[in-house]
This record gives structure tokens, sequence and C-alpha cells, in this order.
């Protein structure tokens, strides 16, 4: 009977701690969409670490404590229409942003020149740097991605984890 109840105690115990990791700590994800070929193909699977930048709020886009945020090359997780995505952060904030309509429409960030739409120019252009608290969010493969380009800024707050492993 003692050994039952020890079993049934270590059971519950490893379930309640791997839940926690789960929850807080480590997520396993599955890429699904071409919008970060060739860094991540379909099917590719990679580690999420929650902790990267805070100790984040299980279901809801906030943090207990934070302590830092993506650095620009990062490559992140956060949601967008009932979905997690991942992206790459581009530029984080105070970031100059420098708009170009002369030979199409582009903007130039940390010395990389990105090319929009001139529905994607005019949503962006009133912005001369990437807001505090936010940051600019871009798929590697940009012409099957929909990113801040579309939607814009993405919050530090809405930013669920960093991707450790691929």
């Amino acid at each position: 009977m003692k050994l039952a109840r020890s079993t049934t105690v270590l059971f519950f115990t490893v379930i309640l701690a791997a839940l926690a990791v789960k929850l807080c700590v480590l997520d396993i994800l599955r890429v699904s969409g071409p919008s970060m070929f060739p860094s991540l193909e379909q099917g590719s699977i990679l580690v999420e670490f929650k902790l990267a930048w805070g100790i984040p709020v299980p279901f809801s886009n906030r943090y207990l404590v934070r302590w830092g945020g993506p650095a620009s090359g990062d490559v992140v997780i956060y949601p967008w229409q009932d979905r997690w995505v991942v992206k790459r952060c581009i530029a984080t904030a105070g970031t100059p942003l420098v708009f170009s309509s002369e030979t199409g429409y582009s903007v130039e960030t940390g010395g990389r020149t990105i090319p929009l739409s001139e529905e994607q120019y005019q949503k962006l252009k009133q912005a001369d740097r990437v807001p505090e608290g936010m940051i600019f969010a871009l798929g590697d493969n940009m012409a099957e991605s929909r990113d801040s380009r579309d939607y814009g800024f993405v919050s530090l707050d809405s930013i669920r984890g960093k991707v450790l492993w691929k």
C-alpha cells in the first residue's frame, strides 16, 4: 500500500513538473509554412525558450518579471491571428527607419534595405524609428511572409519566447 501511494505521488509530481516546464520554460513546436525558409523548413521541429527575456504569465500576453528583450537577429515566437508565428527580429525599440519611394518602396534599418509594397509603405511610413516596447519582425522568406510589414510592429509583451534550437 505504501509503495502504491509513493508511486502515485511520484507520478503526479512528474506530471506537474512537466506541465510547469511546458507552460513557463520550454516548448517544442513544429514549423508550418514557408515564411522562415531557408532557416526553418516546413515540418522542422524547434525548441522555444520562454525564459529568454523574463518570466511569462501563462495564458496571457504579460510578463511577471522582465529582464531583457530580443536583439536584432533573434528568432522569436508571438501570436498573430490566433496562431503562433515564428519571425526574425530585424530592429528593436529606438532603431531608426528610413523609408524611400524613389525606386520602388522600401525601408532601411540597420544597413539592410527591405522591399515594401505601396500598401505596406503607406501603413508604416509615419514611423521614423521602432517605437518603445516594440520590435520590427520579418520572415526570412519575405516573398512568402506576412509580418511587421503587413501588421505593424510587434509588442514585447506579446512575444512568447525565443527559438533556442532548430
